[in-house]
């Protein structure tokens, strides 16, 4: 597929193109790392967007995906005598 002269692709398109999964290229147009447009019920990603991702990720190495955060801790409690 070439993409040099496509503005927008597909989720699933993209999801083919990029290598990863439909969960994570939602959770990438939720925290803003991808953009989107809906046409009708049609979502397209803004490929120019994953371009500009990987060059971040050029400059500046890190995760693609955000570490989990840390269960919360419990307390301790004591048993009421």
């Amino acid at each position: 597929m070439d993409t040099t002269d496509r503005i927008t692709a597909p989720v699933g398109e993209f999801c083919r193109l990029a290598g990863i999964g439909r969960s994570l290229v939602y959770e990438m147009i939720g925290d803003g790392r991808l953009d989107s447009i809906t046409i009708g019920k049609r979502r397209l990603i803004v490929l120019d967007s994953y371009r500009r991702l990987v060059e971040r990720q050029r400059v500046a190495p890190a995760q693609l995906v955000p570490p989990p955060p840390a269960p919360p801790r419990r307390r301790k409690t004591r048993a009421p005598a």
